[in-house]
């Protein structure tokens, strides 16, 4: 169990965020994926993953395992994946060696064991330019299998979750909302007391207050993650947004019971989400490189190659683009027989296509 002593102070300065980001869900997804429990809501996930990347047996994911190493504090909260791995490389090497000496001791307390920590069997992300290369090759391609796939539909969960705690904040107080957390959380003034068993820890956020962040795999283990760089900011803890077999089946499983082979195969993977995150809703471009987790330019990309291929529609609203699916866009995903072809105009276009300029 772990419980948080907040006081007065901390309850002033406590808020809740949407999310930590594409490459926060991932590092958590990477502590998720090696473990053996909660088989009904992750056991299809973690064998889709499995067969599809080397996430769980490639040798940097021992730096995940049980969660103990806090990276999300050293690449801070990024609205892209690219961003996120950007201020990865970017990061002090003393930060790096405080978190991972932080992690070494977290693991010593949690398993009870004098065993090296599996984490620093591997490389030397502090620093070693080219282990911490080969960790952002690595985090590049788990990304692409654990969470890509579902991130826009991860994300709406995440912005909802964070917009109803957000109202009960603004309407009856920081009481109320730590009151109304899903179950496993408990408040019991001044404490926050968080999951059960024997083994127990305390922290104190001593004036920093909290700052909570709804995520979809934060499992492997509950505890609050302190940016050792900033003595002001406030502890960051994780809150679960998937409670039972309706939550995992919704995010971790798409509205079309996937992207299959085929599609992938006939518009590549990137492109096939891409079409999947349109389906989501009509979007900006800004919009779309959030959802798939992509840069403007490249999410502008690939909206024009779908566009060209008549998938997708895009008007223009004042100064920004809507995309949305095409009657094809939305057949071709559903895995339907394709609707007859639309007459041409004189310039070869269909109706549904507009040029935009």
């Amino acid at each position: 169990m772990l419980r948080i002593k907040l006081t007065s102070e901390d309850l002033t300065r406590t808020r809740i965020a949407s999310t930590w980001g594409p490459l926060g869900e991932t590092f958590l997804s990477l502590a998720t994926l090696q473990q053996p429990h909660e088989e009904a809501l992750f056991g299809g996930w973690r064998r889709r993953v499995h067969a599809e990347s080397a996430a769980r047996t490639h040798p940097a994911s021992a730096l995940f395992h049980e969660g103990l190493l806090d990276l999300f504090t050293v690449a801070r909260a990024s609205t892209s994946l690219e961003e996120g791995l950007d201020a990865l490389r970017a990061a002090r090497a003393d930060h790096l060696r405080v978190e991972l000496a932080a992690a070494l001791k977290a693991r010593m307390y949690y398993s009870r064991s004098t065993r090296p920590w599996a984490g620093t069997a591997w490389g030397d992300i502090a620093d070693d330019r080219a282990d911490r290369e080969e960790l952002v090759s690595y985090l590049r391609d788990a990304h692409r299998a654990a969470v890509a796939p579902h991130w826009p539909r991860i994300l709406s969960r995440l912005r909802a979750e964070q917009a109803g705690h957000a109202r009960t904040l603004a309407e009856h107080g920081v009481e109320a909302m730590l009151a109304g957390l899903p179950p496993g959380f408990r408040w019991r003034p001044p404490m926050l007391e968080i999951g059960r068993g024997a083994l127990s820890a305390t922290a104190e956020p001593a004036g920093r207050g909290l700052l909570l962040v709804p995520s979809a795999f934060c499992r492997a283990r509950v505890g609050t993650y302190i940016d050792r760089t900033d003595d002001q900011a406030p502890d960051l803890l994780f809150v679960p947004v998937i409670r039972n077999i309706t939550d995992a089946a919704t995010l971790l499983t798409t509205r079309r019971n996937g992207l299959d082979k085929a599609l992938s195969t006939l518009l590549g993977r990137t492109r096939a989400h891409t079409l999947d995150a349109i389906a989501n809703g009509p979007c900006t471009t800004g919009q779309l490189a959030e959802r798939i987790s992509a840069s403007l330019p490249t999410a502008s990309e690939h909206a024009t190659v779908l566009r060209q291929a008549g998938l997708i529609t895009t008007t223009r609203h004042g100064s920004a683009v809507l995309h949305e699916l095409t009657p094809l866009g939305n057949a071709l995903l559903d895995g339907h027989h394709f609707p007859k072809s639309s007459p041409r105009q004189p310039d070869g276009r269909h109706p549904h296509n507009p040029v935009i300029r």
